[in-house]
C-alpha cells in the first residue's frame, strides 16, 4: 500500500533479502473489552504523559503503562497516537481501524486487547503495507526466562513477520510488565537518528531486566526475539531483531531513506514552477535523491568506500528518450533508481590470542 497523498512513490528492492520524516512516534491501538463494558477511547496525540489528565482521558492500566514507559525515556519520539477500537468478535473493527489509519505519522504501533488476534491483525497488517513496524509485548511466568516460554512465541501466526518486533518481559516485575517495555524499547530506541544506533547493548530507564542463561539467551536470538539482560554488570537489549530474523536498524535505516526521498522529491515538485521533461528537469530529480543518499551515508545507513570515503550508492536518471511514450505523454517519470550497500554494525567479537610461556 502507498501512501496515495503523495505525487511521488519510492519503492525499495533489497537484494540483500529484505523498507513526515519522524520516525520515532509510536501508536497504541486500544481495544474495548466488552467483558467489562468498556467503551472505545477517543482517537488523539499526546505530546506528554500529562496529557491524559489533562485532557480528561481514561485510560487502562495497560494503556497507561506504554504511556509512561515511552514519555519517560530521554530521547522519545514527538507524538504517542491513541486509537480507540470497538470490540468486534472477529476483528473486523480492528481491521478497519488500522487500515484507516496506517499511513498516520507514526513508525510503530503495539495494541492492547483482550484477545491476542487483534495483536495479530496488527502485526499482519503492517507486514502487508511494507514498512513500519509492529511492537508486541509479551512477559515470562517468573524472573527466569525458560527456553520452552520463548519458544512458544514461534507458534504465533505473526512469528516469523519481517516487520514484527517481539519484546519478552520480566514477568515478576508487574501485570503490566509487557506494556511498559514496549513504550520504554520505542521511547527510548525509536527517536535516535536512523542509521546512529544499533538496537542492542541499550539501556531503558523503568525496566527490570529477566534473568537468563546463555542457551536462553542463544535460542531468544535464534528466534528474533528481544530480552531486556545483564550483561558484565549493565542491563541492555539482548539483541535488535524482528522475528522475521532482520535487524531493526537495516529496516528502519530503509524507511528513512525512502520517506526522505518521497519527502524532498515532492517538495521540488511542489517549489518549482515547473519541472521540465527533459535534460534539466531529470537531473533535478537525481540531484535530490543523490542529496538524501549521501545523507544516509553521513549517517551511518550507507557503507563507506575505504578508499575514496564516498558513499557505496548509486543513482540512476534515464533520458526522456528512454521512457515509456505513453508516460511522456501522461507527465509520468518512471526512470529513476538507486541502490546501496548497508552499513550493517557489529554485535559480537571474537578475540585471537597467543599467551607464550617465558
Amino acid at each position: 500500500m502507498a501512501n496515495d497523498i503523495l505525487d511521488v512513490q519510492v519503492i525499495l528492492d533489497v537484494i540483500n533479502p529484505a523498507s513526515p520524516v519522524n520516525l520515532g512516534n509510536l501508536a497504541v491501538y486500544v481495544v474495548a473489552d466488552s467483558a467489562n463494558s468498556e467503551t472505545a477511547i477517543a482517537d488523539v496525540k499526546l505530546r506528554t504523559a500529562n496529557d491524559v489528565s489533562n485532557l480528561g482521558l481514561t485510560v487502562n492500566s495497560a494503556t497507561q503503562a506504554i504511556i509512561d514507559a515511552f514519555f519517560m525515556q530521554d530521547d522519545h519520539g514527538d507524538y504517542l497516537y491513541l486509537y480507540g477500537i470497538d470490540s468486534s468478535v472477529d476483528q473486523s473493527k480492528t481491521k478497519a481501524k488500522i487500515s484507516e489509519t496506517i499511513t498516520d505519522g507514526w513508525e510503530f504501533a503495539t495494541i492492547v486487547s483482550p484477545t491476542a488476534n487483534d495483536s495479530v491483525e496488527l502485526a499482519n497488517q503492517v507486514e502487508k503495507y511494507g514498512r513500519k513496524f509492529a511492537v508486541l509485548g509479551m512477559k515470562t511466568k517468573a524472573a527466569a526466562v525458560t527456553i520452552a516460554e520463548i519458544q512458544a512465541i514461534s507458534a504465533s501466526p505473526f512469528y516469523g513477520n519481517d516487520r514484527t518486533i517481539v519484546f519478552v518481559a520480566n514477568g515478576a516485575s508487574g501485570d503490566n510488565a509487557q506494556y511498559a517495555a514496549v513504550g520504554a524499547l520505542i521511547g527510548a530506541l525509536g527517536n535516535k537518528a536512523p542509521g546512529s544506533i544499533t538496537w542492542k547493548f541499550k539501556t531503558l530507564k523503568g525496566i527490570t531486566p529477566s534473568e537468563v542463561n546463555g542457551s536462553v539467551l542463544g535460542t531468544a536470538t535464534e528466534l528474533g526475539l528481544i530480552l531486556y539482560v545483564t550483561k558484565a554488570g549493565n542491563n541492555q537489549t539482548s539483541e535488535g531483531l524482528t522475528t522475521g530474523i532482520k535487524y531493526i536498524d537495516d529496516l528502519h535505516a530503509d524507511d528513512w531513506v525512502r520517506s526522505s526521498i518521497e519527502s524532498e522529491v515532492q517538495n521540488l515538485l511542489q517549489t518549482t514552477a515547473k519541472l521540465t521533461y527533459g535534460p534539466e528537469g531529470i537531473a533535478q530529480l537525481e540531484a535530490v535523491v543523490t542529496t538524501v543518499l549521501r545523507q544516509a551515508t553521513d549517517n551511518g545507513i550507507i557503507l563507506t568506500d575505504a578508499e575514496t570515503g564516498a558513499g557505496k550508492f548509486t543513482v540512476s536518471a534515464g533520458a526522456r528518450e528512454d521512457q515509456a511514450a505513453s508516460d511522456v505523454a501522461s507527465r509520468k517519470y518512471n526512470g529513476l533508481s538507486f541502490e546501496y550497500t548497508r552499513a550493517g554494525a557489529i554485535h559480537d567479537v571474537t578475540v585471537h590470542g597467543i599467551i607464550q610461556n617465558v
